[in-house]
């Protein structure tokens, strides 16, 4: 049996009591950020996975509006992929994740029923999950928050298919009992000299353009609930390093009734640390479905 052990030393504490600290420092600053949710029923989310540094208080908006909202037993969690090689969607189906806070058991009833209905979309891969690091980020909010949940990691390319896999795994949830949660993961852009990306320029109209065009362009889709739009979106755009992961959590989310997303919070890795003139900076986003 499988054990992933952490591999995104640098994102975030890998020592239990300050993980657990941050987690908690973040959540807090997290419930502020969505203090004004108007959605009543939360089924799915998307989350940055940069640094905490830079992202923590944007996905635990997420979290903590999961947690106000709803007691999942199972997370499906849709991650970029930043590795090679990964050219099929990607899934653990058992053993046990490992996090600063404790183990997760990895729901090998549900990965297994995904294996069955979602024919060639996914394949059994856990080799390609041992050095990504976008959905490892996100386990240490769901083993403070649901100590007892399971989850099913999946790791999603930037395909025509992601949307399909996603609404085919979504209509798997809709006909189980309920208490599964769809959480996706995503940068969006990245942006200056560092990732090849200078459009517009440096300074201040470069970071206007991507906030308030580039990155508010695949927002909106996702808020739309526009899924079969977003990976072409990001490919032309170059607005998301995990467009398939988007995809599939919104087409996750439609198919379980879901027509609108709500944004809790947006800011850039530029507004966390506003030190010098706006260079080089990624987005990041935190939406509820």
């Amino acid at each position: 049996m499988l054990t992933r052990s952490p591999i995104a030393l640098g994102f975030y504490p890998e020592l239990g009591g300050v993980c657990k600290v941050a987690v908690e420092r973040h959540l807090e600053n997290g419930s502020a950020l969505s203090a004004n949710l108007r959605k009543k029923n939360v089924v799915a989310g998307i989350v940055p996975h940069a640094g905490w540094m830079f992202s923590a208080d944007t996905a635990a908006a997420v979290f903590s509006t999961i947690s106000r909202l709803s007691g999942p037993k199972v997370f499906v969690l849709f991650g970029s992929v930043h590795v090679m090689g990964v050219e099929r969607s990607a899934l653990i189906k058992e053993g046990i994740w490992e996090t600063p806070l404790g183990e997760i058991e990895i729901d090998a009833d549900l990965a297994g029923d995904i294996l069955k209905s979602s024919g060639d979309l996914v394949m059994e891969n856990a080799q390609s999950h041992l050095m990504e690091h976008s959905i490892e980020v996100q386990t240490p909010f769901i083993k403070y928050l649901f100590p007892e949940a399971r989850i099913v990691p999946i790791m999603v390319p930037s395909t025509e298919k992601a949307a399909i896999l996603g609404e085919r795994i979504g209509a798997l949830a809709k006909n189980r009992d309920g208490g599964i949660m769809a959480v996706g993961t995503s940068d969006l852009t990245h942006y200056g000299q560092r990732y090849a990306f200078m459009s517009h320029g440096t300074g201040a109209e470069a970071l206007e353009w991507v906030k308030n065009e580039n990155d508010k362009r695949i927002i909106d889709l996702c808020l739309r609930m526009a899924a079969e739009e977003i990976v072409p979106e990001a490919t032309k755009s170059m607005n998301a390093c995990g467009g398939g992961a988007l995809a599939a959590t919104v087409a996750y989310a439609r198919a379980l009734g879901v027509e609108a997303g709500e944004l809790l919070h947006y800011t850039t890795s530029y507004d966390v640390d506003p030190t010098g003139e706006p260079s080089d900076f990624v987005g990041y986003a935190g939406i509820v479905l």
